[in-house]
């Protein structure tokens, strides 16, 4: 199967960068990156051998991370992924991580601005894959190879820095996550029993309008007997399918959801107090308690862990 991979091309002298280099990395307050995207885009993909590594941070654009010589370790929000040459890691935006380098190697690292892809209704209905980092290999992936290509595809595009360079990549970006998304979907079934496709699709169908529904209604008072009732079914088999199709149980994700929106938030400096009423907490000190589960650090921790830091790095 590996003979059917895209042949990247590791040579350095091939991936400078379409318009200025890397100039220094900034993070400020919170251990938030400023992300340097290409001017006037929502795309950067670096080619990086940096021995360094990176401290824990987070922002707003999702990380994509291919291993190409070498392992490369990288946790996120306190789970460790060891990836090998050929392994793919995306990273969720506002997710804590921390990037270490034991060997010289190489990698390509991709940072994509996901606000032209928010407003659409499959953005919402795929969240549940992107609750934790999502690893793609050859073990954990039947399409593997097709999302491996593409990602090699939009490398090339990028370096080549030819006309529609991001139209161009974000088609095959949206292509991935599609694959992602539906490999994810189908892989869903009820204890392994057979389920037909009009069930599948049918179940497919109301999961997706119950995702909306909470992305919209996240700090509401939601309730697992009432939101089941949204979708027409009970309580209990509501939970079990829930529980199939996003990994988690019905709180556990409203919480997670209403910690992603609480990180966005406290990136922008609003009140630890406020962030916790807004997003749907009934007290600061249950928001605090939820908070430092999910990602390791309390809400003020999260906003001022590496304040006024300033990283320089050479990605050359």
């Amino acid at each position: 199967m590996d003979s059917m991979r895209y042949n990247i091309d590791l040579n350095e002298a091939n991936y400078v960068q379409p318009v200025r280099g890397f100039v220094e990395r900034k993070m400020q307050g919170n251990n938030t990156e400023l992300v340097d995207f290409v001017p006037e885009s929502h795309i950067r993909i670096w080619y990086n051998v940096q021995m360094e590594g990176y401290p824990s941070h987070h922002h707003s654009a999702v990380e994509i991370i291919i291993c190409m010589q070498s392992d490369y370790v990288v946790i996120v929000n306190n789970e460790h992924y060891t990836l090998h040459p050929g392994d793919i890691l995306i990273i969720p935006p506002h997710a804590i991580h921390k990037l270490i380098c034991t060997a010289p190697g190489i990698r390509f690292i991709f940072l994509v601005n996901l606000d032209p892809y928010t407003s659409f209704q499959d953005y919402k209905t795929m969240q549940p894959i992107f609750l934790k980092a999502h690893l793609i290999s050859p073990d954990t992936s039947r399409h593997y190879e097709l999302l491996y290509n593409n990602f090699a595809k939009m490398i090339e595009i990028y370096f080549k820095n030819d006309v529609f360079w991001e139209t161009d990549i974000f088609s095959l970006f949206f292509k991935n996550i599609s694959i992602c998304a539906k490999e994810y979907f189908g892989s869903k079934n009820t204890s392994g029993a057979s389920i037909s496709t009009d069930v599948q699709k049918e179940h497919y169908d109301k999961f997706s309008k119950l995702l909306i529904y909470i992305d919209e209604h996240y700090a509401d008072d939601l309730n697992l007997e009432d939101t089941a009732a949204i979708i027409g079914f009970s309580k209990f088999h509501f939970s079990r399918l829930f529980k199939q199709y996003t990994n988690t149980t019905f709180y556990d994700y409203l919480c997670k959801k209403r910690i992603t929106r609480a990180q966005e938030m406290l990136a922008e400096n609003i009140p630890v107090t406020s962030v916790a009423y807004e997003t749907g907490f009934n007290t600061p000190s249950a928001f605090c308690r939820c908070f430092k589960k999910h990602t390791g650090y309390s809400p003020s921790e999260f906003r001022s862990k590496s304040e006024q830091a300033k990283i320089e790095a050479d990605f050359h």
